[in-house]
């Protein structure tokens, strides 16, 4: 069954205290700060461990990070 997008929200930012070993507001602001790939993780059924390791730049097999133009 399919996890709601607020239980996945939930679960990457699990993972990103698991692996950042950081506390749970500091997950939420970086989860914040990422939503809309975030919502392509729960759209794409994406592991959150995997979605969380590319969000802290552990890896980078789910997310292109956006390039500046100059």
């Amino acid at each position: 069954m399919k996890h709601s997008l607020s239980e996945y929200y939930n679960e990457v930012i699990d993972e990103i205290c698991v692996l950042e070993g950081c506390p749970h507001e500091k997950a939420k602001t970086i989860a914040d700060s990422e939503f809309s790939n975030i919502e392509y993780g729960h759209k794409y059924r994406l592991s959150p461990s995997i979605l969380a390791g590319s969000l802290l730049g552990i890896n980078d097999c789910c997310i292109t990070p956006v390039q500046n133009k100059s």
